[in-house]
């Protein structure tokens, strides 16, 4: 699943309304992250917004306590949840965040973040995915309440090595949008969101998507849906094709540069800034197919079979090059 950030899409007219869900419908995104924002659209509306993302096969990961919602007190954030879950969790097509942004709430303890995700599963007899997006340092990432992690941090490698022996699976869903905004976690490049995302991936951090480019309302993908216009989104429909085409049985693989395998079998490799001239891969005897991927430049290069056991695949020097070994008869 890949997933994108636009938190109020659903709050908007019908035209924009209606641009996001072709916006979306044409993307590699399925799973979007959406204010649930229960009290500035009726439960009536959401549901039909989440109806109209399961016509195109997409997921509303809804975050059900958001800033400026009028949530004062832990009393009033039982009652809204109480009101809110029930009501959604009859649709497949939904996940839960219980917040993006814990600290907008300093009344709300450890132990009521906790409360607050039992009532949640208590309200949800489909047990949807639910997390909380937090530092990789929280300890809420490991409380059992939570099926999953969700992350804030600079790049998939920071995440990684403070959850690497997480015992859940984690998501990286705040690493920085593309666009050219003040705020620097959303001004950057689309070649740092296609590095974010590929490196993520590697690692089983899956990376969501952001985009903060003004429009001609003066707002942005990721706070209002619209159109997608960064450069990173085609891209970012290479990699899902990829992990598409990768076993589910791969795994991380610890070395110089993040990578997947099944070994023996299968290989996905991502340089990233490294320029190497070549990497070699020790494969038991055999025959492997070899591509090298342009993660950028969106080309894939086949260099032909090889026999194990050394496979030895040159590389142009160039950063976001990434490489594929598979076995083959």
């Amino acid at each position: 699943m890949m997933g994108t950030t636009a938190f109020g899409w659903h709050l908007h007219g019908e035209k924009r309304r209606a641009r996001t869900l072709a916006a979306l419908e044409s993307s590699p995104f399925d799973r979007v992250r959406m204010a649930a924002s229960a009290t500035r659209c009726t439960l009536d509306e959401l549901e039909e917004r989440v109806a109209e993302l399961a016509g195109i096969g997409v997921t509303a990961e809804l975050v059900l306590l958001h800033p400026g919602d009028g949530i004062t007190d832990l009393g009033a954030a039982v009652r809204y949840l109480e009101e809110v879950v029930p009501r959604l969790a009859p649709h497949e097509n939904v996940w839960w965040s219980l917040s993006s942004d814990p600290g907008a709430f300093p009344f709300l303890s450890e132990h009521d973040w906790v409360r607050l995700a039992e009532l949640v599963a208590e309200e949800d007899p489909g047990h949807h995915p639910l997390s909380i997006t937090v530092g990789p340092e929280s300890p809420l990432l490991w409380r059992r309440a939570f099926t999953h992690g969700s992350v804030v941090a600079p790049s998939p490698r920071d995440a990684w090595i403070q959850t690497r022996d997480h015992h859940k699976p984690v998501s990286m869903d705040m690493c920085g949008y593309e666009g050219d905004l003040d705020d620097p976690w959303r001004s950057l490049t689309a070649e740092e969101v296609v590095t974010h995302a590929w490196d993520g991936a590697m690692r089983r951090r899956h990376v969501t998507h952001g985009e903060s480019y003004l429009d001609e309302d003066g707002l942005t993908w990721s706070e209002a849906g619209g159109t997608l216009v960064g450069a990173a989104v085609p891209r970012l429909a290479l990699l899902r094709r990829f992990l598409a085409e990768t076993p589910a049985e791969a795994r991380y693989r610890d070395e110089d540069a993040p990578g997947l395998e099944v070994p023996g079998e299968f290989y996905l490799e991502f340089c990233g800034g490294h320029r190497f001239p070549q990497r070699e891969y020790a494969v038991p005897p055999g025959r492997y197919e070899v591509e090298v991927i342009d993660t950028w430049e969106m080309t894939v290069s086949s260099l032909g079979v090889q026999e194990g056991g050394t496979v030895t695949v040159p590389l142009p020097g160039t950063c976001g090059q990434a490489i594929r070994v598979r076995r083959r008869p």
